[in-house]
């Protein structure tokens, strides 16, 4: 499949689950209030974390196996396959275990916890069948069905709302099914064969090189979500709610970036003989960078339409996404970079970088949210996301021989990327 469909596709994706899900967003925020938006915010935040990284480093591993290792693909499918089952069952008594003892999610109602577990386990075996399709630059395939459930969440968003039955929980059972039904999709279609067991040679293979990725992956995310969590802790769930709102907008800045590295992750694991990727991912980064500075000026004028769409209760979440959108610009670097190091097995960059910048992100929350509230979290948040971009700007440089006019400077045969785009 073409690299520039597979992006392409990836676009017409996202920019629809943006202009719908912008649609449920403001629906969902009008209803539920600021108060409601941060504490359901905050459970369904708690259970992603746990449905991203339960798998210990599994699915971070599969696509890497799937193609470079000597492994039948039966037996890794197989073998993640009940490794993740195994796993949903441990964490999941962990999870019992501690909402029992009041020391996790004590507040909630027990339905909040078990949906949460079913969200859970359906993040994880979605998580590695998209992993799987990836390998295999199934890219289309997969936002098909991405698509279809995210199309059926929204529909069932808006009938809550026009039958005025929208609500905290009925929200979050629908965020639940969306799940559910985009596993049960996607197993539909995966392809693979199941058997009855784990190979424990490809068990010790995945973890070896997984860990190192999986801890990589769960140092960003939650480089791009401890403030949140601190903002919870600190300054409640009003306050949370109206941050949300301007994070949710901020972050679609990552729409074009996040695009490309989907399908650039295919590229690489599936490069032609002689081809050793560096001007795909040189010219790839050009581009994406100069339509992120074009989307930054978008929502730049976007911000202040904040208080008039989302209700006078959000009006501080204009400020936010102006503090924000800065640091989100340097972020959408390494969301292009980083496959590079993956594709060719030293996860272990991507690791050291995104632990730095988690801790200098928590450290200053730490500091700027007690004397500044919610703008001293988006302050903290932008400040650690310029040097998580810059350091990647720079380990391309040092360690990797790139040059910066090479990895920065346009070239007036790049827009030929944009062209074939439309084809």
């Amino acid at each position: 499949m073409s690299f520039s469909k597979n992006i392409s596709h990836n676009l017409i994706t996202q920019v629809l689950k943006i202009i719908f899900g912008m649609l449920t967003g403001i629906l969902v925020a009008r209803a539920l209030g600021p108060a409601r938006q941060g504490d359901i915010a905050y459970n369904i935040l708690i259970f992603t974390l746990l449905g991203t990284f339960g798998h210990l480093g599994i699915i971070s591993a599969t696509s890497y196996f799937q193609k470079k290792s000597s492994f039948e693909r039966r037996q890794i499918f197989s073998t993640n396959f009940w490794v993740l089952a195994l796993l949903s069952l441990l964490i999941g008594a962990g999870v019992l275990g501690g909402y029992q003892a009041g020391w996790l999610l004590a507040s909630y109602n027990g339905y909040y916890i078990a949906g949460g577990l079913l969200l859970m386990v359906g993040l994880l075996y979605t998580g590695h069948h998209q992993a799987w399709l990836t390998g295999d630059e199934r890219i289309i395939e997969n936002n098909r069905i991405s698509l279809i459930v995210f199309f059926l969440k929204t529909l069932a968003i808006v009938i809550l709302w026009l039958t005025g039955v929208l609500s905290k929980a009925s929200f979050f059972i629908v965020s639940v099914a969306d799940i559910v039904l985009w596993f049960i999709l996607l197993q539909s279609v995966v392809g693979e064969r199941l058997i009855w067991s784990i190979s424990l040679p490809v068990f010790k293979a995945e973890m070896a090189y997984g860990s190192l990725a999986w801890a990589s992956s769960l140092f960003a995310y939650l480089h791009y979500r401890a403030d949140q969590i601190m903002i919870k802790s600190y300054l409640g769930s009003s306050e949370l709610g109206v941050y949300t709102v301007a994070v949710t907008i901020a972050e679609l800045l990552f729409l074009f970036p996040t695009s490309i590295s989907n399908a650039l992750y295919g590229r690489l694991y599936n490069l032609a003989s002689g081809d050793d990727g560096r001007a795909l991912i040189s010219r790839t980064l050009r581009v994406a960078l100069a339509v992120c500075l074009l989307l930054c000026g978008v929502g730049f004028g976007g911000s202040f339409l904040i208080p008039f769409v989302y209700g006078k209760a959000y009006a501080a979440g204009t400020s936010l996404m102006l503090l924000l959108l800065p640091g989100v610009f340097f972020a959408c670097a390494p969301k292009i970079l980083s496959p590079w190091f993956f594709s060719s097995g030293r996860p272990q960059l991507h690791l050291r970088i995104t632990f730095i910048c988690l801790a200098l992100n928590i450290a200053l929350n730490a500091l700027f949210i007690p004397i500044m509230g919610s703008a001293g979290a988006a302050l903290a948040s932008t400040l650690s996301y310029i040097v998580y971009g810059l350091y990647y700007l720079f380990m391309m440089k040092r360690s990797e021989a790139f040059r910066f006019s090479e990895l920065l400077g346009l070239h007036a045969s790049d827009w030929q990327i944009l062209k074939d785009l439309r084809k």
